[in-house]
């Protein structure tokens, strides 16, 4: 194993000869435990072949690679490649990944320092390429950047990190609603959220009943100030969360109009390329279903209560009918959707939320400025895994150009604020998915949940000014009793 560092101040002769090989591309570590030392301005190399490897082994049978070789054998959950790397600063720095991929597009894992620092999707390449990551924070010190099996059947050749470099604040957003004409009560949530956007970040929690609720309160004395709802069953759960002062977000796990009633592609026959064209049985189904959603959607506009509605979720994961005929057709769908909705039907009261990811592909699913208001992903990192996850944050700021907030809309580990702050990394809000994701002690512990909900820069049902996007205060949410916490029979704590 090979351990590179990169100093402040480079040894004038060193940084001479690194500059030109810096010239051709090309900046490899010393052996054993020497510096690669090396000026701030450098790139620095290190080789696949010469870091830690589990489960992957070395090869040399493809060519093109740099260094004596690449790391190949991603094929088992935990097959990885661990570097080691010194720096003598804590920051942000670029980090690029020399790698092919003969066998098409694979997604892998990338982590620093055992947390996820995101998911990279690497394209279809024969042939060895560098592509770009985004940042990664490393600590002053010896760190680890490792490249991980998520679908695996990629080779690496090496890494590159940049040099260190200032990472900016969250740049703010102008609360522009796509809907014309936004109720009033639209606006005002959206005034806020943008005002709030890269200060806090709004708790929030999946509803599958409110045992997540009493869950949450128990361990922590707090309530999200989001409760997510599916489509198809949120109506008076909803209507209750209003009313105690939340913020109703709706995803719409959209039940195939004809083909057998199923969301997932694999369980439909429904054809979304038929369903845009007009005129025909599929396109006539589709909208009847829109039409009956509006009508319920009617019913919050009419109570005054905004909703974060979120359409057409993670289509370019392709098990969903809606994404499973390309981009193109997931994009002429939510056109029909949005135009129907705040055109015919008149429904001012929807904020719209675009679920993507972080894949080289997401700018061809993205339906739009027009049309879209949030834009976030749906990511699921290991158990106690609470990395902000910069590098996904920073793609989708880059794939909006910076105009759009941007959200994380499902998630199973919550990412710690004090990452998030000492970061710059701004998600406007989480959705913790429900049952296990908030429950089982693992994936969340509950000293976790209990510091998220108490840290300052997260905001809560208690903290949401209610009153100013209701127009009027909150009834009392039924709490339910509080879960002592440990030493408190004997302290007299409660």
């Amino acid at each position: 194993m090979r351990i590179a560092t990169i100093p402040s101040i480079g040894i004038i002769m060193v940084a001479a000869l690194l500059t030109l090989l810096i010239l051709h591309g090309r900046v490899a570590a010393y052996e054993g435990d020497a510096v690669a030392a090396q000026p701030p301005s450098a790139y620095l190399l290190m080789e696949a072949e010469d870091a830690e490897l589990d489960g992957t082994a070395v090869a040399d049978d493809t060519a093109g690679y740099s260094g004596s070789g690449y790391v190949t054998g991603f094929e088992q959950a935990g097959s990885s490649v661990h570097f080691h790397i010194q720096v003598d600063k804590e920051g942000f720095y670029p980090l690029y990944i020399g790698y092919a991929s003969v066998f098409g597009d694979k997604t892998n894992f990338v982590e620093v320092n055992g947390s996820t620092a995101g998911e990279k999707m690497f394209p279809y390449s024969p042939t060895f390429q560098e592509i770009g990551f985004g940042d990664v924070q490393l600590d002053e010190g010896e760190n680890q950047i490792s490249l991980s099996t998520y679908w695996g059947y990629f080779d690496v050749d090496y890494i590159k990190l940049g040099p260190r470099k200032e990472r900016s604040p969250v740049q703010p957003v102008k609360p522009k609603l796509v809907t014309p004409q936004p109720s009033k009560q639209a606006q005002a949530l959206m005034n806020y959220m943008a005002d709030r956007y890269g200060k806090n970040m709004l708790a929030g929690q999946q509803w599958a009943s409110s045992e997540e609720m009493d869950y949450i309160y128990s361990v922590s004395g707090k309530l999200p100030a989001i409760a997510g709802f599916t489509a198809s069953d949120f109506g008076d759960n909803a209507r209750n969360w209003a009313s105690w002062g939340g913020i109703v977000a709706v995803e719409w796990h959209w039940e195939a109009p004809m083909g057998g009633r199923e969301f997932f592609a694999a369980k439909t026959s429904f054809d979304a390329s038929r369903a845009v064209v007009a005129g025909t049985e599929e396109n006539r189904l589709l909208l009847e279903d829109l039409d009956r959603m509006a009508d319920i959607l009617k019913t919050f506009r009419d109570a005054g209560i905004p909703v974060l509605w979120r359409p057409l979720h993670e289509a370019e994961g392709g098990w969903f009918w809606w994404g499973a005929k390309g981009p193109n057709v997931a994009k002429q769908l939510y056109a029909i959707m949005f135009d129907r909705f705040t055109r015919q039907h008149r429904l001012n009261n929807l904020i719209w939320v675009w679920t993507t990811s972080d894949t080289l592909y997401s700018k061809d699913w993205y339906p739009g400025d027009d049309s879209v208001d949030i834009i976030g992903v749906d990511r699921y990192v290991k158990a106690g895994d609470y990395s902000p996850l910069l590098s996904v944050y920073d793609s989708l700021v880059d794939m909006v150009g910076g105009r759009k907030l941007v959200a994380y809309l499902e998630n199973g580990p919550i990412p710690d604020p004090r990452e998030l702050r000492k970061n710059k990394v701004g998600w406007l809000y989480f959705n913790t998915w429900n049952g296990k994701f908030i429950m089982d002690g693992l994936i969340n512990s509950e000293h976790h949940v209990r510091t998220v909900y108490n840290h300052p820069y997260v905001v809560t049902l208690d903290k949401f000014p209610s009153e100013s996007i209701y127009g009027k205060p909150p009834l009392p949410y039924p709490y339910p009793a509080r879960k002592q916490p440990a030493g408190a029979a004997e302290t007299g704590h409660n």
